[in-house]
């Protein structure tokens, strides 16, 4: 269910990505209008990671230690987005349990999404800080392609082990308040998006907080010219004619009482968050259920 739901709403960003988002040289981090953004919560993380993802494998570390983690995601330019999942397997499951669940076309209930960058456009840095517990995890991209195969079924999905090396915070718990300073905090709801102030142009660190009773996540987009988060919703449905916006990274689902913090160059303009996490009762993506916002940024 949560593949299915996932490959209908991701499909549509992915056509979106290919036909109007440019394509940028690498750096720290990707802004709203296409010029790299330099603000990075990183001072306060003591780990690195980079997840390089191409069409279609991701290039990523086997081990990391576990703790505050900056995750850096680098896409390659070209037609495709990418986004990298990271999945807490539990319940001892190993990630052979977890491919061969995948490839059967189920999402086991002890596969548990626990953030990391959601796509930004092609050829894009995106990044996340949080913290990981010991443990095995899975990188994974959900994202189809045109022929409607999603990403993890071509390559992208790969091993990741957490290794304990004493400083784990809790993966990502807010009591463990071991996150870098925000200056905006962005809280999830079922089924709402808010902020503590308003989102303005400039650099900024987001700090987001899943309050709600299942598992959420912060797609944002930035709208082209005169378009309206309903409009890229009512897109995604047909796929014609051009794409009413471009995604510019977020936090993907994350746990109830978890959080992390990304960093963001915004543009004045008109943005759009999305959650299209399916929805624990009805499988609807959390759109449906209202879970979308259009914030206009000056």
């Amino acid at each position: 269910m949560f593949v299915q739901s996932r490959r209908v709403a991701a499909l549509a960003l992915a056509a979106c990505a290919a036909s109007a988002c440019t394509v940028k040289e690498e750096q720290p981090s990707s802004s709203a209008s296409g010029t790299p953004a330099t603000a990075t919560p990183a001072p306060t993380a003591a780990n690195v990671v980079t997840i390089d993802a191409t069409d279609f494998a991701f290039a990523a570390p086997d081990t990391v230690p576990a703790g505050l983690t900056t995750i850096r995601l680098v896409t390659s330019p070209g037609r495709e987005m990418h986004h990298a999942t990271l999945v807490k397997l539990t319940d001892g499951k190993t990630f052979a349990d977890f491919a061969a669940a995948m490839k059967a076309g189920t999402h086991p209930m002890w596969a548990l999404p626990v953030g990391g960058p959601n796509p930004p456009a092609p050829g894009g840095v995106a990044e996340v800080v949080q913290s990981l517990e010991p443990g095995d995890y899975a990188i994974v991209c959900y994202v189809p392609s045109a022929d409607g195969v999603p990403h993890f079924a071509k390559g992208m999905i790969r091993a990741l082990t957490v290794v304990d090396n004493g400083a784990a915070a809790g993966n990502g718990s807010v009591a463990a308040a071991e996150l870098p300073a925000a200056d905006i905090i962005m809280t999830l709801s079922d089924y709402a998006f808010e902020t503590d102030v308003p989102l303005t142009a400039g650099k900024h660190v987001i700090r987001v907080e899943t309050k709600a009773a299942q598992p959420h996540e912060v797609v944002l987009a930035e709208l082209a010219p005169g378009k309206t988060v309903q409009d890229l919703v009512a897109w995604m449905e047909k796929q014609e004619g051009p794409p009413p916006g471009k995604p510019i990274g977020g936090v993907a689902g994350l746990m109830p009482g978890t959080a992390a913090v990304f960093p963001v160059d915004l543009a004045p303009g008109e943005y759009a968050m999305i959650c299209f996490i399916p929805d624990a009762k009805d499988g609807k993506p959390h759109f449906v259920h209202g879970m979308m916002k259009q914030v206009k940024v000056s």
